[in-house]
């Protein structure tokens, strides 16, 4: 995908992201800061993109305080985190990675005030262990996920960043 098309989606419209910065790196290639219309300080995006303008890999960095952990999850981050997967993954990639951003979607803490319509079965709890993993590196249990797609890599991780704790979500096209 084009850094072009990727401005015309969901994720830069909903959310109103803005470029803050560019610079070049190796190769031809160039980074590309962005920054939401709101929750800035707790938001950052950086695009890697070829000489061609075509999205390389895609970075989004979210602050754990303000995503949430086990007890109570952020609905806006979980929103930005599922739309950014979606909106960053090949074509190709975007049917299996649905499952991670349906992942991310579901997910809510004891303490987030959800009500069932209906009664869970036990069957229904059941997890697969990548799935479980993907859940617990979101509500900063676990430090790492990986999922590698035909076109892309996926990693889910929890990283210091510019001395916060923070949830990476990278996608990298192979």
């Amino acid at each position: 995908m084009s850094y072009e098309e990727l401005r015309k989606t969901d994720l830069f419209s909903f959310f109103n992201f803005s470029e803050s910065g560019r610079r070049q790196i190796a190769d031809g290639m160039q980074e590309i800061y962005l920054k939401p219309g709101g929750f800035q300080e707790f938001i950052d995006i950086k695009m890697k993109v070829d000489r061609f303008q075509k999205v390389f890999q895609g970075v989004l960095y979210l602050d754990r305080d303000w995503i949430g952990g086990p007890m109570t999850i952020s609905p806006f981050g979980k929103d930005l985190a599922k739309s950014f997967i979606a909106a960053i993954t090949p074509p190709t990639d975007r049917k299996k990675a649905d499952n991670i951003v349906t992942t991310i979607w579901n997910l809510h803490g004891p303490s987030d005030g959800m009500v069932a319509l209906q009664p869970q079965k036990p069957k229904d709890l059941a997890k697969e262990p990548l799935i479980e993993k993907l859940e617990n590196v979101y509500l900063g249990v676990e430090d790492k996920f990986e999922m590698k797609l035909e076109k892309s890599l996926i990693t889910i991780e929890n990283v210091t960043d510019v001395g916060r704790k923070r949830l990476k979500i990278s996608i990298e096209s192979i």
